[in-house]
């Protein structure tokens, strides 16, 4: 009986499952089941509704890892009972209680011109 959670990685907006192709393996050798998301990038909703069909796919409980929008994907998916853990690896993390999307936080840190909004300065 395998003890150890499985592993659902979420990709970004520029990639697609095949991104942690060389993540997977290893993590497989040491006794996990993995497998990777993909979905289409028509909507959050979709998206969302993706990873949860896979999470029908791999044993319980599940821990999402998102990258970059993967990020929102896993905030959202990770609501469902069969997920125990999520995993951000440079991917936003969106409020969704206090009305955060993915978009509101991308806002917030560049400027119409593309630059850091944020000052970054010690005070």
């Amino acid at each position: 009986m395998n003890t150890k959670p499985s592993i659902v990685f979420c990709h970004g907006i520029w990639a697609d499952g095949s991104s942690f192709s060389k993540v997977i393996p290893p993590l497989q050798a040491d006794g996990f089941e993995v497998m990777a998301a993909q979905y289409g990038l028509d909507t959050p909703e979709g998206d969302v509704a993706a990873v949860r069909n896979t999470l029908g796919r791999v044993s319980s409980p599940a821990i999402l890892v998102g990258h970059s929008y993967g990020g929102s994907v896993i905030t959202a998916a990770g609501t469902d009972d069969r997920v125990v853990g999520l995993v951000y690896i440079a991917a936003l993390a969106p409020d969704v209680d206090a009305g955060e999307t993915s978009q509101s936080q991308q806002g917030s840190w560049l400027t119409k011109t593309g630059r850091c909004s944020r000052n970054w300065s010690a005070s």
